[in-house]
């Protein structure tokens, strides 16, 4: 599908524009914006706007790493567009000069039909630099709720001390942490092509639109911050899970040791008494079972005693 906005000389906004009248003179600039395009469309890259046939090609390509190429006629960004952290990442390209500016994706991108009352309202007041700006603006915005989202449920599970709930709260943190990488995957290379942007010398623009651009590399500084500040949390709250668990463990295998370390000598004395022999003289002894009776039970109070005082059973209470 084939959308063309326009902005004549005179202010005057002019939507669904016939390609052949965006070459009057008139024109001072125009938006044409290609949405899942057919191939007939496809072709109009290369035999109307005269594109490069390798910008036409990354057009093409279903998820291209994002980039930005400038020279002194045009500017040509790809940038990913993240509409919910299950979804995929999607591609729109911008292909930005002195008057016009063209976007292509190849699926629906939500950010354009937010910005086209904008500049039917002021279209008059704005450039193909100023639409480059709102589209921009729109994409790492749009990362803000995602980011907030997963922020705000590791701050729940840090407060909360969930690592000792059990491995379903780890899952869910392992997930958060994949989350914060998909989203750091596509907001750290925005943030560096925003940079080369700024201080590349081709790019003719007037200090009020510097600071636009500027503002959102600074949200793209806060939003990669934010995300690797998070990384970190989840990676503390796996390493007081783990360290949680090999305490637990290391308690359980200490109860275990306490216990066989009790019964061991009880039953080397069950064992001896055991034997089959003809001969043991404390078998005839009136109060011979008593007496072996007090002496284990002597034993076992007297080996916890002895761990009492080492301190080996303080991990009871």
């Amino acid at each position: 599908m084939l959308k063309t906005l326009a902005v004549d000389k005179r202010g005057n906004i002019l939507t669904d524009v016939n390609l052949e009248r965006l070459k009057d003179q008139d024109i001072a600039w125009y938006w044409v914006d290609f949405e899942n395009p057919t191939r007939s469309e496809i072709n109009l890259l290369s035999t109307f706007f005269k594109f490069h046939e390798l910008l036409i090609e990354d057009c093409l390509t279903l998820l291209q790493r994002p980039k930005i190429e400038i020279t002194r006629q045009q500017i040509f960004l790809v940038s990913h567009v993240l509409k919910t952290i299950d979804s995929d990442y999607e591609t729109i390209n911008m292909f930005v000069g002195k008057n016009y500016i063209v976007t292509f994706h190849l699926s629906h991108i939500r950010y354009i039909n937010k910005i086209i009352p904008k500049i039917l309202q002021k279209g008059e007041q704005y450039s193909p630099l100023h639409v480059m700006h709102m589209l921009v603006s729109e994409i790492v915005e749009g990362y803000i709720p995602i980011i907030s989202k997963i922020e705000n449920r590791l701050d729940e599970i840090e407060e909360t001390d969930s690592y000792t709930s059990g491995s379903k709260i780890m899952d869910e943190v392992f997930d958060l942490r994949s989350d914060l990488l998909k989203l750091r995957r596509g907001l750290l290379p925005m943030r560096e092509l925003i940079h080369r942007f700024l201080v590349s010398r081709r790019v003719e623009m007037t200090d009020n639109d510097r600071k636009y651009f500027h503002d959102i590399y600074d949200d793209l500084v806060q939003q990669t911050e934010i995300i690797e500040a998070n990384r970190e949390l989840a990676s503390d709250i796996r390493e007081n899970f783990m360290t949680y668990n090999s305490l637990k463990s290391n308690n359980i295998m200490m109860t275990l040791t306490v216990i066989s370390t009790i019964f061991l000598p009880l039953t080397f004395i069950v064992g001896l008494y055991g034997m089959n022999f003809d001969y043991m003289p404390e078998l005839k002894w009136k109060y011979g079972y008593f007496i072996v009776c007090a002496l284990m039970l002597g034993v076992a109070v007297g080996m916890l005693w002895f761990f009492k005082k080492k301190g080996w059973l303080d991990m009871f209470k």
